[in-house]
């Protein structure tokens, strides 16, 4: 080899030549750690001593690529702990970090710092906020008190409910011209929600809000508690229904609505709806899906569904009536409102 071949070997490293290993052992604050026992295999060599404070990274010069493998000693298994191996990389220096998650333990004849180890400091509390606690996500106002020992605490007050009127309703259910809902349909409507706001957790605003949005949703303009309309045509059956129709187009075509006839109802919900594909609503016998379809004013759907809303009529209103059997009464006055109130 010429002297420019060795100059030139020195500072760029030759290809194939693997450079230099610097192993550092230290903490997860990139600390150098004191007392570690360690051992390093490389090529035909071992290494091994206890880093300190001020010597606690090991310079290798490999003459391979071979892994280096690196071992620590572990008090508690009482044996050296294999890392991580370390490969060299070619022409270039290599600085590894070994991050130890255990600190040295002292023994008996160790010295113990005068000092404590750093740490980080705790994160302070954030500060109350001046001024009246802030209302609830529910409406409710907070009543400051004290306790027995005299200490402030808070206990929630629940405000007097105000009782839903037709004047409220009329504007979230307003007259248009696609139709509407009766002054009397919605008077039946408040006059059942009214007789017990509390139990129907309607006595909040936000709760009022919430229940109605969801109505308005179901429902739709009119309020009504109607059985589900499926007059669709074949691209509605696909855009409401697709995971059916979409993979049976033809079909929707029978099935759906045409300028010379009416949509077969009956069919489409006893498809969309019935077993086997909508066993999670309990319809497991033929013509279920038809039979329980969409009613009330949240248009409660499936064969459970009504069976839970008859548990549930016993338990809050005390009258048995069976929704199994006659499931047309979900849409009739007072049933609807209370199904909406259950789901």
């Amino acid at each position: 080899m010429s002297l420019w071949e060795d100059f030139l070997d020195d500072v760029f490293g030759h290809p194939n030549k693997p450079g230099t290993v610097m192993i550092c052992f230290v903490n997860r604050y990139l600390e150098g750690m004191d007392g570690i026992k360690y051992k390093i295999k490389y090529d035909s060599h071992e290494k091994s001593g206890v880093t300190s404070a001020e010597n606690y990274c090991i310079e290798l010069i490999p003459t391979s690529f071979n892994p280096i493998q690196t071992f620590v000693w572990s008090r508690q298994a009482k044996a050296y702990k294999k890392l991580d191996d370390v490969v060299a990389e070619p022409r270039r220096k290599k600085l590894v970090r070994k991050m130890l998650k255990t600190f040295k333990v002292p023994g008996r004849t160790d010295k113990l710092p005068n000092t404590q180890p750093n740490r980080r400091p705790d994160k302070p509390a954030p500060a109350l906020p001046h001024g009246p606690s802030p209302t609830d996500p529910q409406g409710i106002k907070p009543d400051q008190t004290n306790n027995e020992n005299g200490q402030p605490q808070a206990k929630p007050k629940r405000p007097v409910p105000e009782e839903i009127t037709v004047g409220k309703l009329r504007k979230i259910f307003p007259k248009n011209h696609k139709g509407n809902s009766t002054d009397q349909h919605l008077q039946e409507v408040v006059d059942e929600l009214n007789t017990d706001l509390p139990k129907y957790k309607l006595d909040t605003p936000v709760r009022q809000a919430h229940f109605f949005g969801q109505v308005k949703q179901e429902a739709g303009a009119l309020l009504s508690g109607a059985a589900e309309s499926l007059n669709y045509d074949a691209k509605g059956l696909k855009a409401t229904f697709g995971s059916y129709y979409k993979n049976h187009p033809n079909e929707a075509l029978q099935d759906g609505r045409s300028p010379t006839r009416k949509a077969n109802q009956e069919a489409i919900a006893n498809k969309v709806y019935g077993p086997p594909d909508s066993k999670h609503l309990g319809n497991t016998e033929p013509g279920d899906g038809w039979r329980f379809r969409g009613r009330g004013m949240k248009q409660i759907t499936g064969r459970d569904n009504y069976d839970a809303f008859r548990t549930n009529h016993k338990e809050l209103w005390g009258m048995s009536v069976d929704f199994v059997a006659s499931p047309d009464k979900v849409s009739e006055m007072p049933y609807a409102v209370r199904s909406a109130v259950v789901f």
